[in-house]
């Protein structure tokens, strides 16, 4: 099963939560897209808009090859690209599991936690293996 993990990876907390779902789901035998690990060939040439539209490319690609997205979600505003992929997800029909990383006190945005096809806390990561083989048996929406 093909993975692709969208999370913000802005400061040393989504850092510490991104880096253990890596490992975790690797670990677990998944072939996992993480975009942070993936450089632009000659990036440091290139325009910002010409950088832009290729990382845009390689993610959009990396999206439609993945049978699953693995939604690191930090609340409410955590990070406006993460959101976009899970919505990109969800319209091309992908499965969508929301890991919520926020914390007890934390708030969620309902749009991005009733277009998931599963919810699960940072914490159920030792049973993420059983919740993506479940997914097998989700009806897209």
């Amino acid at each position: 099963m093909k993975l692709y993990l969208a999370s913000p990876f802005f400061n040393e907390e989504e850092l510490k939560y991104y880096r253990r779902a890596v490992e975790k789901l690797r670990l677990s035998g998944y072939d996992v897209f993480v975009p942070q690990e993936h450089a632009i060939e000659g990036a440091w040439e290139m325009s910002n808009e010409e950088w832009a539209d290729k990382v845009y490319g390689m993610d959009v690609c990396a999206l439609n090859d993945c049978d699953t997205v693995i939604v690191l979600n930090f609340g409410l505003y955590s990070d406006s690209g993460t959101a976009w992929e899970a919505g990109w997800a969800l319209a091309s029909g992908k499965r969508v599991v929301q890991v919520l990383c926020g914390g007890d006190n934390a708030v969620y945005s309902l749009m991005m936690l009733s277009s998931a096809d599963k919810v699960i806390t940072f914490d159920q990561i030792a049973v993420w293996q059983r919740v993506c083989a479940d997914m097998s048996k989700v009806i897209q929406k």
